[in-house]
């Protein structure tokens, strides 16, 4: 007798045998017990997960002669003739090589004839979105009004490829993916009913490697079967299917953790010189990746969405602590960017040594700040918990002077022309409040010098005053440029005009028109008064503009104009920078940050 693989000998025989689709067998049987039975029906879902083997149990229980409740009896000659593929009223067509216009016309003119062996006829046409235009168009008619004993079940695994005229006109069930429990499952009980000896981990593989089609998982089970020795075990699975073992990834994986190239290479040698399929690994690295992600995400137990056992779990979770999520997601970035490489590579072989080299050369993911630091050409930014907060002194013979102006607590004294100054300006570093410069760079850098210095500056911490003064002000600027760096930076160019009751006035120069429109803008302005009330506890109204335009609390500033070299050539100059330097900061931001508070 000729042998017949598992996926036909365990091909379902009643509802009840489908695995995994309660959601379309339990609506079904339903149908079928009240009478409600359409005339066409749509099953879509991957392929393997019963839908073509759900259309015959469908036409089985229609036709059966002596069904029981929704079940058909699997006994009758109607039955026996569906299951041996000879019934003579259950028509199967094949879309993909009966697609066209001339097909459909002789399945439109065989559709009128009375049924021959049952009483109705089910005509099951599989892979219908191969049709053509033409045949879906000379299909919609017969498809809306069939005659009463003719029953249309198409299935198909693109859904998104049938006309919507040929959708509306039946009832669409969805097939799931299958899960690696029912694949599992199911591949165990055929075990033991074949009386198959075989290891739990050597039926979770193959699971696993089905990738949800029961079909699949029952071939490959079929395949192992064959070449196994009494029982299947590991060993077998992995030779016979290819398999990459996965305490090998988990090597690799350590050795990247520990920025070990050398053992990383060594792993990859190893595997090319047994004979794996080169893209197979490196998928399986990527796979290895992306469960490290997981379980560096996950929080306590078993995270969702990892098929692993519970030692690989353990092993991978103490290689994901090593890095953060930001670390992974990078190296993940960079595995597809060479996987694209190495399929259109003619030496799929060196990319995959450069792939693994450059995954063992990680480095911590750069933090935007510091980012900004190296395209400036500063160098790393220090640690933002330096201790003590630094004290910038000039080179040259203005150092002492600049020195003691600092230490007396005014601003600086008038700019002195130094090599470098307003080049590479930084607006983030490691003062004690998250800013750069310390508490008091960027405000001290605004601060009014020249003739009236000294009232200006009276007057500015008088502003500041209610807001808990200049250190309070500096502490709230360090918190928004750690969560959105520009906008810090257009803050950082305001002085502080005045509070009113609940209104926030700030004054900008006319050199710094373009972070004052910045501020103005809605959504920027609602962000900004967010953060006060959560800095603050009250909130704020936040208004922005020249001094000349909005005037000044209690100063009157419309009529305090500077005068020509009032020291101001410094702050201006700084505005002027930020002013030119925002699109290359919007630029970044639009980059890395993937949110730009201009639209």
């Amino acid at each position: 007798m000729t042998y017949l693989v598992l996926a036909r000998k365990w091909r379902p025989r009643k509802f009840s045998d489908v695995i995994g689709q309660d959601h379309v067998t339990l609506t079904l049987k339903k149908a079928v017990e009240k009478g409600r039975l359409a005339h066409a029906y749509l099953f879509s879902g991957p392929r393997g997960c019963g839908k073509t083997s759900t259309a015959r149990l469908l036409a089985k229980v229609i036709n059966c002669e002596d069904r029981k409740g929704s079940e058909p009896c699997d006994a009758c000659p109607s039955c026996v003739a569906v299951n041996e593929g000879s019934h003579l009223d259950m028509i199967e067509i094949d879309g993909a090589s009966n697609r066209g216009i001339d097909e459909i016309r002789d399945l439109r003119e065989k559709i009128g004839y009375t049924s021959s062996q049952s009483a109705s006829k089910i005509y099951i046409i599989d892979e219908v979105h191969m049709l053509t235009p033409q045949a879906f168009n000379a299909l919609l008619k017969t498809l809306e009004e069939p005659p009463s004993h003719v029953y249309l079940i198409f299935a198909t695994t693109e859904p998104h490829k049938v006309p919507a005229t040929i959708l509306s006109r039946c009832q669409r069930f969805n097939f799931k993916r299958l899960e690696l429990a029912e694949l599992s499952g199911q591949l165990e009980k055929i075990c033991g009913d074949e009386k198959i000896g075989f290891d739990p981990e050597a039926i979770l593989m193959i699971a696993r490697r089905a990738d949800g089609s029961m079909r699949d998982a029952e071939s490959l089970l079929d395949q192992c079967i064959s070449a196994a020795e009494g029982r299947i075990d590991l060993d077998t699975v992995r030779r016979v299917l290819g398999l990459v073992d996965s305490q090998t990834i988990a090597s690799l994986l350590e050795a990247v953790s520990a920025r070990d190239r050398g053992e990383a290479l060594a792993i990859v040698d190893r595997v090319v010189s047994s004979g794996m399929d080169i893209e197979e690994f490196f998928l399986a690295y990527i796979e290895g990746i992306r469960n490290l992600m997981i379980l560096g995400v996950g929080t306590g137990g078993a995270s969702p969405g990892l098929d692993l056992t519970a030692a690989e779990v353990e092993r991978l979770r103490k290689t994901a602590s090593v890095f953060r999520t930001e670390d992974l997601l990078m190296l993940f970035r960079n595995a597809a960017r060479f996987h694209r490489e190495m399929k259109g590579s003619s030496q799929p072989r060196y990319i995959l040594d450069a792939a693994v080299t450059d995954a063992a050369s990680w480095e911590s993911a750069l933090e935007l700040s510091e980012l900004i630091r190296r395209i400036d050409g500063d160098g790393p930014a220090p640690a933002k918990t330096a201790p003590r907060r630094p004290e910038y002194a000039p080179p040259g013979p203005a150092a002492p002077a600049v020195r003691k102006a600092r230490q007396a607590g005014i601003g600086d004294p008038a700019p002195v022309d130094r090599p470098g100054e307003g080049e590479g300006e930084d607006f983030e570093g490691s003062g004690p409040d998250g800013g750069g410069r310390g508490a008091e760079g960027p405000a001290k850098k605004n601060a009014p010098k020249g003739p009236g210095a000294a009232a200006n500056s009276a007057g500015g911490e008088a502003a500041l005053a209610p807001l808990g003064g200049r250190e309070q002000w500096e502490r709230f600027l360090a918190q928004v440029r750690e969560s959105k760096l520009t906008l810090g930076i257009w803050l950082m160019s305001a002085e502080v005009v005045g509070v009113e009751d609940d209104r926030l006035i700030l004054g900008f120069s006319p050199q710094n028109r373009f972070a004052c429109e910045m501020i103005r803008e809605e959504k920027n302005r609602r962000y900004i008064e967010t953060h006060l009330e959560r800095f603050y506890g009250r909130k704020f109204i936040v208004e922005a503009g020249e001094p000349a335009n909005i005037g000044a609390a209690g100063e009157g500033p419309a009529d305090n104009k500077r005068p020509p070299g009032d020291g101001t050539k410094g702050r201006d100059a700084d505005g002027a920078k930020i002013a030119a330097d925002a699109p290359m900061v919007d630029r970044i931001m639009k980059e890395f940050d993937g949110e730009l508070f201009r639209e």
